[in-house]
């Protein structure tokens, strides 16, 4: 089993015709570190990763979360905050499970649909990789300095290196971010199974470095602005990442409005995808509270 960021300390009832309650009391400081730095939230990533945790708990068996099939967020969620989530549990065959989950907390949280499958090492099936560009096409490079301005992430959240950015004919721009998964990073001592939910959040803040990267001076992020993921869609764990690999994002920009954007791409390893990635809505929040 991949190695989780956290433990989810849920507490839930019985199992009634497949549905099921539970509460979870955002007590952890460690869920917030570096997400943001003086107005702390809990990651996206890390709510559905909770709620994957409480549903393999009552299912049981060696399951892992394969995939989000859509995610809407509704409000971030606050340290010391408690969530209440109701799930719903289909069987839908190959040992395959489907959860539907409706969270709120302070207000309507989020509402989540996911898949948890067995896990089995080496049972990837192949994805086809995305072309690279063309050696014609001139990368604009990005490096620590302009990633760290593009994000409000710090340390340990903070999960990109460096960036590229192309501008393809008759396309929207793409972006190739990168992040390298050193030994005694964290939550990498646990084992050499990076956590899949954090290759996820790489993959959102790769899409942060984009919509900055190609935004006017006028539109560039301010202060009190920070990047939230409104919704998801088609987001698939493929195959498993070690310590010691590098995560190579490609990001396509498939839409713009205003202060919203909307992006889809893969994370490879290697030539090898582990992350596909159909759609995420991203936005910019004024308050905490509200995407």
């Amino acid at each position: 089993m991949i190695t989780a960021p956290f433990i989810a300390r849920w507490q839930v009832g019985p199992i009634v015709d497949g549905r099921f309650e539970g509460a979870w009391v955002l007590d952890d400081e460690t869920l917030f570190s570096g997400h943001y730095p003086g107005a702390a939230i809990l990651p996206g990533f890390f709510l559905v990763e909770g709620l994957a945790q409480a549903a393999i708990a009552a299912v049981g068996g060696a399951l892992m979360l394969k995939e989000i099939v859509r995610c809407r967020f509704h409000s971030p969620s606050a340290p010391g905050e408690r969530l209440t989530a109701r799930f719903d549990l289909t069987d839908v065959g190959a040992g395959t499970t489907r959860v539907a989950v409706g969270v709120r907390g302070c207000a309507d949280v989020a509402d989540v649909v996911m898949l948890l499958a067995p896990s089995v090492v080496g049972a990837a099936l192949p994805v086809p990789s995305p072309p690279r560009q063309q050696a014609a096409t001139v990368g604009r490079q990005l490096d620590a300095v302009f990633v760290s301005r593009a994000l409000p992430h710090r340390s340990p959240m903070l999960l990109i290196d460096d960036a590229t950015i192309f501008e393809v004919p008759a396309e929207r721009f793409s972006l190739v971010a990168r992040r390298h998964i050193v030994q005694g990073a964290p939550w990498t001592a646990q084992g050499r199974r990076y956590p899949s939910i954090l290759i996820a959040e790489s993959f959102g803040q790769a899409c942060g470095v984009l919509r900055a990267g190609t935004a006017p001076s006028s539109e560039l992020r301010e202060a009190k602005k920070l990047p939230v993921v409104a919704k998801l869609v088609g987001v698939r764990f493929i195959d498993d990442v070690d310590v010691g690999d590098i995560l190579e994002h490609h990001v396509r920009l498939l839409a713009r409005t205003g202060e919203g954007a909307v992006f889809s791409g893969q994370t490879l390893v290697k030539e090898r995808v582990v992350l596909e990635v159909g759609r995420i809505v991203a936005a910019l929040s004024t308050s905490p509270r509200g995407p």
